[in-house]
């Protein structure tokens, strides 16, 4: 470390963390110009050590007085990066540190004085396509996990982006690109002008092998036997490498069979009872998930637990912190493990190689499992790692092991060149410029992975220019490209054209202020998480009419599906809003805490556009739908949102200061700290203090109530009933 070539400070800083020697695939980067400025591809294994590269060329930029931006894919990956980022650069070097993943209609101007900002991909493109003109002038650029690319849901979004910024940043910007091992990885780097270094090297070497009838068959083809313990082979494999000190994850196909499996393992009583930290106890204490939390602490005390999506936050939170503290041994997840934060095991067990999606079985890419694989084998703990796939008959098994143990990852490829995406990227690559030739926008379009890898995309571009040019949200004139006021706002808005076109339509159709109307119109056309209705239910009849209704007839059975879907997820929010308890609107629909958060969180922001489209067209109701996205974002009713605006005032609490006659703002800073723990039980003095003293700051046409017109109201008033 001390021959590096990096200022002193950057050298200090290093030493001081505990950085005292590279890696291979480190070294591999230094010596092909990591630390010269030279823009780099490194593809190598998971835990090979990708993270410092990044952070290497990140300090030699910081330390010089440049700036850095570092880009990945989920927020769980910026934030666990973020927090080295800011020991070392920001306690270390005294550079201000910045991080921002979400709210993609703010330009966040105090970005520009950061020297170093960590972002996801949709921020990038959202910050790019709002004019954040000071990302083509940063010195270094890292983009983590690179191979996303190839995704079909971001990966389009993150190939536009680079693309613009290959476009315009400048020749002496660095860029390091990090990526999963790929047999086409030259090709990603010849796209982003980089050299490439390729690494096999892991800190600890990895197993392979297919669990059929009781035995493991390994790669280098010898065998060993798994004890039969609970019935379950993807079980038993895991209690196999317990017994031998180790921890071990199964990846399973569905949330269902990831809490079947750790209840199954939980009562054979193959792991020992243990006692809880009391930690644990603290952050699964929420009221709202008393069962689920209950389950949960349950099956942590008999040394298991499950893990998915549709845990809230905080919950996968506290079970990852116990896998990691080694207080659990086994751990039954879901596939987006994998894909997020870094979380070790001696042996991944995968159960199945095939999901279930839109309704049918399909078999999971090599890439995928190579990446489940990729957990296995925890540096400084284990002598290796070791990946088991659970073969159901002698089909699978043979499948498993040439296909997937002796097979090589599918190349990354474009997924630009869909429609939907491309519409998408042409119309924020105009809006973001102002105004362009058709050549300069083909242009940039041909610094794209696609373009360079199958030529011109002027036949798809001419395609969607004209269904865009069809919509009023791009026109042609003079020969010159440009974006409408609605075209612009879409871009902005970072939600797909055809549904801002839709919203823009719908709206006309809207007279009154009726809730369930205007979350359908937000909800229906949109790339939101959406429920689906139960079996044999009516709602593809009722999203026929409510279409008619809204004047819409350009629309396919899909289209239709999707506004099945919308309209029973409209259902579940017009009970959050209606202030249904938690526990029970979750037994209702029969979703989970993560699939609630996940809903509200697309819901509100498909109403802020819906809201922006109705600003921009005038709509009497704008100021309504404003407070229509306050109501989702809080699950309480119109006449709340002035109170549950205010810190630590949930919907609950919310409810009982209403009740009280305590009903603005200037009421709550009229009642004091002392009057708000009287009324609020369980509120801390903090808490009290911190709600009294921004009641007090609340503007004063907060306080007023928005005029008064939902003071008082029951929420029928305004259901359109």
């Amino acid at each position: 470390m001390e021959q590096l070539e990096l200022p002193e400070p950057a050298r200090r800083v290093l030493a001081e963390a505990g950085y005292h020697r590279l890696f291979p695939p480190q070294e591999a980067a230094v010596r092909a110009g990591l630390l010269r400025g030279r823009s780099l591809v490194v593809s190598s294994p998971t835990g090979s050590g990708k993270s410092l590269i990044g952070l290497l060329a990140a300090l030699r930029a910081v330390a010089g007085g440049g700036r850095a931006v570092y880009l990945a894919p989920l927020r769980s990956l910026v934030y666990e990066r973020a927090r080295e980022w800011r020991r070392l650069l920001g306690e270390g070097l005294g550079a201000r540190v910045a991080v921002a993943t979400g709210d993609y209609d703010r330009v966040e101007p105090w970005l520009a004085d950061a020297d170093a900002a960590l972002l996801t991909y949709e921020k990038f493109d959202s910050l790019l396509r709002h004019g954040a003109s000071w990302l083509y002038s940063v010195d270094v650029l890292v983009v983590d996990e690179v191979h996303y690319v190839g995704d079909p849901g971001r990966g389009p979004t993150l190939e536009a982006a680079l693309a613009r910024f290959l476009a315009r940043s400048g020749a002496s910007t660095q860029i390091v690109a990090m990526s999963a091992t790929v047999p086409n990885a030259g090709e990603i780097a010849e796209w982003l002008g980089a050299e490439l270094v390729v690494s096999e090297w892991r800190p600890v070497p990895l197993r392979e092998g297919v669990l059929y009838r009781g035995e493991i068959t390994w790669r280098d083809a010898e065998r060993s036997s798994v004890r039969r313990v609970t019935g379950v082979e993807a079980l038993d494999a895991a209690l196999d490498t317990v017994r031998d000190g180790g921890q071990a994850i199964v990846f399973v196909q569905s949330r269902r069979r990831a809490e079947e499996l750790a209840e199954r393992l939980a009562s054979s009583r193959a792991l020992e009872r243990r006692e809880l930290p009391g930690w644990l106890y603290e952050a699964l204490s929420l009221q709202e998930h008393r069962r689920l939390n209950e389950r949960l602490l349950s099956l942590a005390g008999r040394g298991v637990a499950f893990h998915h999506a549709g845990l809230a936050s905080y919950q996968r939170e506290a079970i990852e912190r116990l896998f990691r503290e080694r207080l659990v041994d086994v751990l039954v997840a879901t596939t987006t493990l994998a894909a997020g934060v870094n979380l070790p095991a001696r042996r991944v067990v995968v159960d199945s190689l095939y999901r279930f999606r839109r309704g049918r079985s399909e078999a999971i890419r090599v890439s995928e499992y190579k990446q489940l694989a990729g957990r296995a084998g925890r540096p400084g703990l284990d002598e290796r790692g070791e990946a088991v796939i659970v073969a159901r008959g002698e089909e699978q098994f043979w499948n498993a092991l040439i296909h997937y143990v002796n097979g090589e990852p599918e190349p990354v490829e474009s997924m630009l060149a869909s429609e939907k995406a491309l519409r998408s990227q042409v119309l924020a690559i105009v809006a973001s410029e102002g105004a362009m030739y058709p050549e300069e926008l083909l242009a940039v379009l041909n610094r794209t992975l696609y373009a360079s890898k199958r030529g011109d995309l002027l036949f798809h571009v001419k395609r969607v220019a004209g269904q865009l040019e069809e919509m009023g949200l791009l026109r042609l004139d003079g020969g010159v490209f440009e974006a409408t006021a609605l075209g612009r706002r879409a871009a902005q808005l970072y939600v797909d054209p055809i549904t801002v076109h839709r919203m823009y339509t719908g709206l006309r159709r809207v007279e009154r202020f009726d809730v369930h109307r205007l979350l359908f119109l937000a909800l229906w056309n949109s790339d939101s998480v959406l429920l689906r209705p139960p079996r044999g239910s009516s709602y593809m009849e009722e999203a026929e009419e409510e279409l008619a209704s809204l004047g819409f007839s350009d629309y396919d059975n899909y289209d239709l599906a999707v506004a099945a879907q919308a309209l029973y997820t409209v259902d579940m929010l017009v009970d959050w809003v209606s202030e249904l308890p938690e526990e029970e609107l979750l037994a209702k629909y029969g979703i989970e805490p993560g699939d609630l958060r996940a809903v509200v969180e697309a819901a509100e922001w498909l109403v802020y556009a819906l809201r922006e489209v109705a600003r921009l067209q005038g709509h009497p109701l704008a100021g309504r739908i404003e407070a229509l996205r306050w109501m989702v974002k809080y699950g309480v009713a119109e006449e709340l949102v002035e109170l549950v605006k205010l810190p630590g005032i949930g919907r609950v609490r919310a409810r009982i200061l209403y009740q009280s006659g305590v009903r603005t703002a200037e009421d709550v800073a009229r009642l004091g700290p002392d009057g708000l723990q009287r009324l609020l039980r369980g509120l801390g003095r903090r808490g009290a203090e911190q709600a009294s003293a921004a009641a007090a700051g609340a503007p004063r046409a907060s306080r007023r109530g928005g005029g008064g017109k939902g003071r008082g109201r029951s929420l029928l008033d305004y259901l359109g009933g």
